[in-house]
């Protein structure tokens, strides 16, 4: 493993890398690393002085990746669930190398990078808590007692690792396209809102979001408050329309039941702010697919054509 430091004016970072290509891994990951069938991936562990620890990130790069040419980036939570089956909990994963591959080569999107942010089960409802849209409506003392069991919301606090730490990396060690119309953010469930969450909270920095699978209740025991705050916080907090793109999905069975309401809620809201179908807004509901990796696989084609298909690469 090649160790490196860098050390920028607005950020710094220590990070070790594992290329895996092919059938090489690296034996001595926290993490076991992921196989891809198309393209490279390189680890990276990042150290996050917001989170006061250090994430385990996944780089896929696309075929030919050159660093003469520029791409643009999606960055996707949960990230030890997106690449290889044989190293996920249950055995399932978005097969994201499978799916850009595919789209890439059939013209339908521009050749891009998908940045992996692992999360960690313990930590992973704590980070990934869309953390103004719980506090601004008293929900903390809720949230604790049914969902977070004493740990601290850190929404704002991975938000800010995102942007302020991920991304200035990113666009240091790879040739990216770092601007707004470039960027964009993935995830479903807890994955989904942070998704959403992160393009409010910095417009400037995504121009898109694909929310799968949307976690809008946050927790049965909550009712509908936690739905409820959400839909405030999209009223209040949507980017403008002129610069952004949304996408939202959602199954039909097991918990994915309860989110087609909020969804419809959420996709009002968005019109009503200016957002139009087939322009920067989309939405899809997948008849009888579950709340896993499997369904996001089967669909994950949709959220990446809405948000790549029109862009150039450079």
């Amino acid at each position: 493993m090649l160790n490196m430091k860098c050390n920028k004016n607005f950020y710094n970072c220590l990070f070790a890398i594992a290329i895996v290509s092919g059938g090489f891994t690296y034996t001595n990951a926290a993490n076991p690393l992921q196989t891809p069938e198309h393209g490279k991936i390189e680890r990276l562990n990042v150290v996050s002085p917001q989170l006061n620890d250090t994430i385990d990130i996944d780089v896929w790069l696309p075929e030919d990746y050159n660093s003469d040419t520029k791409y643009p980036v999606l960055y996707m939570h949960d990230g030890q669930n997106l690449f290889d089956a044989n190293t996920t909990w249950n055995h399932q994963s978005w097969e994201m190398d499978r799916a850009a591959d595919s789209m890439i080569g059939k013209g339908e999107i521009p050749p891009f990078i998908i940045v992996g942010i692992h999360s960690d089960a313990a930590k992973r409802v704590s980070q990934l808590m869309p953390q103004q849209a719980v506090s601004n409506a008293g929900l903390n003392e809720l949230l604790d007692e049914v969902k977070l069991k004493g740990k601290p919301v850190l929404g704002d606090k991975y938000a800010d690792f995102v942007v302020n730490t991920l991304k200035p990396l990113i666009d240091t060690k790879y040739a990216t396209l770092p601007d707004r119309s470039n960027t964009f953010v993935m995830g479903s469930s807890m994955g989904g809102l942070m998704s959403l969450y992160l393009i409010s909270q910095y417009p400037e920095t995504f121009g898109g979001a694909g929310c799968l699978s949307t976690h809008w209740y946050g927790s049965l025991g909550a009712g509908n408050k936690f739905g409820d705050a959400m839909m405030q916080y999209v009223d209040n907090k949507l980017p403008d329309a002129d610069n952004h793109r949304i996408y939202f999905d959602h199954g039909t069975a097991t918990i994915d039941v309860y989110y087609g309401l909020w969804n419809t809620q959420a996709l009002l809201i968005a019109q009503k702010k200016g957002y139009q179908y087939g322009t920067n807004l989309d939405s899809y509901v997948d008849y009888g697919a579950p709340h896993e990796e499997s369904a996001w696989s089967a669909r994950v084609n949709r959220p990446l054509y809405f948000l790549l298909h029109n862009l150039q690469q450079k």
